[in-house]
């Protein structure tokens, strides 16, 4: 008996999909390997609290802006069958893997006319250093992806049948990837105008506006309710337009050069440069073929243009790894086509997936660093938060960097928190009440609990590089007093050093009840415009000890404190502007750096 035309059809279907369903299913067992234990990045926190009450607002900050809404909400779909709303989001991510995979293999397929080429090009992408340690993690950017690829499958469709189904499909995904990560309407933007000018009728356009309509007020119309109503949002939104121009546009790029900015944003979301420098090799290799589909691949070139002059311009480059996902599509596109090029020079048929494989290992060996703690035990912000809930007291006041407040909120509800400056402000004289700093750095303070993952190449690259090393350091009440004046916020190393930089003209307070005296201890940093700094220590008007701060080891100085009241006035004879000697942002005016302070 013959087989029917339906099974046929099913048989055909099967044959021609192997390829990307092997490419999705090895890419799921690497997400799966490396699924994380505990949250670990700050942003995982605040999706997470957003998924148990979406709050997009000022006060609340769950999550931070833009919103992502759909993201929240998807969460919370999953979240009604997961009970555990970081979790809610991994899973969530983990099941847009092989859909993003195979969605890009598609898209690829139908652009370079290559089945081979173009699961090779989707191996490169979702086995490159950044999405291996990025994909199963609570961040929107793996499901928008996923969605974005979907989006670009639809506009690669050709056909008139499937470009009906085509034509909603662009407008559905697009408004999906959007209402997941917002950012990414920089890029999705002139993609989709160049789809829309380039369909062949009206009522081709008049479907994909409309899909894209309808599903964006899906998600848009439950984020403006969640905020309190469009004036609320647009503050939310507001607020954080400025934070961006104030930082990641500005602060965050400090004394970097253009170069170095490139390099974070184009090479080091691919890891290590043994696997940058082939992977331009075969990106030079396949502009010549790209070139020949020029006209097929202008949606994504529209795309990757936007969104790359977006972030070189504008973003963080601490976050360039992440951020440089969405760029990275088109550079593994034209990678494919560079195997293909390697082929046809070589007669080698395997060539494209023996590179694909070499480059997978390559990647996995580069970011396991950072995988393998992380896939087999909490992270150090994790580590640090089951400590304190199993060993501190239950009057502890855990005082947090502006960086953990989320991990701390989320972790450690037991405890009541606050800011470290403001903390310190409110208990400086209660030595009764238990203070304990949470911060991201080490700690040789004695009595600190240090938690740490290895130190590596790929965390420097890949990620924000922090919250490697995160301490628990208790805050002794001889260890107390109040910034009045001229005392910058507290900083400190993963080594362990810390200090607060001090003004020219500094002013401290001691609690009322204090010993007979207290040690001073004071430093020049290494990149101080001058070497020595003379500093008058001053109590209560009265000029009580001089000391000489240098670069190196810390100078020492002993002062005497009278009964009760005691302000203490620091006096430097030299200070300087950061923005004039190290050519950052830094709008601070710095002494000397004030790195001990103890009643005797």
């Amino acid at each position: 008996m013959s087989p029917t035309p339906r099974i046929l059809e099913v048989t055909q279907r099967v044959r021609g999909y192997w390829r990307e369903a092997l490419g999705a299913l090895c890419a799921l067992l690497v997400q799966l390997a490396t699924i994380p234990r505990t949250p670990w990045e700050n942003d995982e926190f605040l999706f997470a609290e957003a998924v148990k009450k979406f709050e997009p607002t000022i006060a609340a900050y769950h999550p931070h802006p833009p919103g992502f809404p759909l993201f929240v909400l998807l969460g919370q779909a999953f979240h009604e069958l997961i009970h555990d709303p970081w979790r809610a989001l991994v899973v969530l991510n983990l099941i847009a893997t092989p859909i993003g995979f195979v969605a890009m293999s598609r898209a690829f397929r139908r652009w370079t006319g290559d089945a081979d080429l173009a699961v090779c090009g989707a191996l490169l992408y979702y086995f490159s250093a950044s999405y291996i340690l990025h994909g199963s993690l609570a961040f929107s950017d793996p499901i928008a992806i996923a969605f974005v690829a979907l989006m670009f499958y639809s506009i690669a469709a050709d056909g008139e049948k499937e470009h009906d189904r085509a034509a909603i499909g662009i407008g559905l995904w697009s408004s999906a990837a959007i209402g997941c990560r917002p950012q990414f309407v920089i890029a999705i933007a002139p993609a989709l105008l160049v789809a829309l000018l380039r369909m062949r009728d009206n009522r081709k356009r008049l479907a994909m506006l409309l899909t894209f309509t309808v599903v964006s007020l899906m998600w848009f119309l439950p984020l403006i309710d969640a905020a309190g109503g469009p004036r609320e949002l647009l503050t939310y939104e507001t607020q954080q337009a400025r934070y961006f121009v104030a930082h990641d546009a500005a602060m965050s790029r400090g004394a970097k050069t253009t170069s170095e900015i490139g390099i974070r944003f184009l090479l080091h979301g691919w890891g290590s440069k043994y696997l940058t420098l082939p992977l331009i090799v075969l990106v030079a290799l396949g502009v010549v073929p790209a070139w020949r589909r020029r006209r097929e691949l202008l949606p994504i070139v529209a795309f990757t243009v936007a969104w790359l002059s977006f972030e070189l311009g504008w973003m963080d480059p601490t976050d360039a790894a992440r951020y440089s996902l969405a760029s990275m599509i088109f550079t593994a596109l034209l990678a494919a086509f560079g195997l293909g090029a390697i082929r046809a020079s070589t007669h080698v048929r395997p060539a494209p997936w023996i590179s694909a494989a070499i480059f997978a290992l390559g990647s996995f060996a580069y970011v396991r660093p950072i995988v393998t703690p992380m896939s087999r035990g909490p992270s150090p912000p994790a580590a640090a938060a089951a400590y304190a809930n199993q060993h501190l007291a239950a009057n502890t006041i855990v005082l947090w960097d502006a960086s953990l407040r989320p991990a701390a909120e989320y972790l450690m509800p037991r405890f009541r928190s606050e800011a470290i400056e403001r903390g310190l402000r409110d208990y400086y004289a209660q030595p009764a009440i238990p203070l304990v700093l949470f911060v991201d750095g080490g700690s040789r303070q004695s009595g600190s609990h240090v938690f740490a993952w290895p130190e590596s190449d790929a965390y420097g690259k890949l990620t924000r590089n922090h919250y490697r090393v995160v301490s628990l350091d208790p805050v002794d009440p001889e260890e107390r007093y109040l910034p009045l004046s001229g005392v910058y916020a507290l900083e400190r190393t993963v080594e362990g050093d810390e200090w607060r930089w001090l003004a020219p003209d500094a002013t401290i307070r001691m609690p009322r009840q204090h010993t007979a005296d207290v040690e001073l201890r004071f430093r020049l940093s290494s990149d101080s415009p001058y070497e020595v700094n003379r500093v008058r220590i001053v109590v209560n008007d009265r000029e009580v000890a001089a000391v000489d701060a240098r670069k190196g080891e810390p100078a020492t100085a002993i002062v005497p404190l009278p009964p009760n009241e005691a302000n203490i006035r620091l006096l430097s004879a030299q200070s300087f502007l950061p923005a004039d000697v190290l050519h950052n942002r830094d709008p601070r005016t710095l002494s000397v750096q004030l790195v001990y302070l103890r009643q005797r």
